[in-house]
């Protein structure tokens, strides 16, 4: 289970899944996650806009990418992201204000790669080109 390791006395970034009936070691699975971002129009064709988890910092995410999907990464940048604020109208009680989570994106250059994020009319031809609709 995460949390704190009563062996080491600190704080675990991993859940360990085990069955008891089999012999095989316990998986670990990372409760890091990230997703990629479509890019803004003033970013550059080598780096790479991600959504990640509050936890990561910069040498984590660089590991990650490198381990995971073994992308040569050369610089790894943070930012912190407000979230959205609306107003919401409430019938009989007036405007209540809402925020919507923080988010932190890291923008990731990557070394003698250009990332070109795949657009709807790309996934069309693709399924055009399948012969499937």
């Amino acid at each position: 289970s995460s949390g704190i390791n009563a062996e080491y006395g600190q704080w675990t970034n991993h859940t360990k899944v085990h069955n008891a009936q089999n012999k095989r070691p316990p998986v670990l699975f990372s409760q890091y996650w990230m997703r990629v971002l479509p890019p803004r129009s003033s970013t550059p064709s080598r780096t790479v806009m991600f959504e990640c988890s509050f936890q990561m910092n910069r040498t984590e995410i660089r590991e990650y990418l490198t381990e995971l999907y073994k992308l040569d990464v050369i610089d790894v940048k943070t930012e912190i992201v407000d979230g959205e604020r609306f107003n919401i109208q409430i019938p009989n009680t007036g405007i209540k204000t809402h925020t919507n989570p923080h988010k932190k994106i890291a923008y990731v250059t990557l070394k003698g790669v250009e990332f070109r994020y795949p657009g709807m009319s790309d996934l069309d031809t693709e399924v055009l080109e399948d012969g499937q609709k």
